[in-house]
């Protein structure tokens, strides 16, 4: 019974870990994906002042 156990908290604590990884992945893309929309939104600022 305590073989069970161990390895339901072994299985449950690996999904979990999988699942968290995933998270941070999932926030690394979007923290990049921010930082190249910011870049691209001065670079057009900078192009309009210069136009004027």
């Amino acid at each position: 019974m305590v073989i069970i156990g161990t390895i339901l908290i072994l299985v449950v604590s690996l999904f979990f870990g999988i699942f968290v990884v995933k998270i941070g992945m999932d926030n690394s893309k979007s923290n990049q994906y921010t930082k190249e929309i910011l870049q691209e939104l001065r670079e057009i600022k900078e192009i309009l002042r210069e136009e004027r």
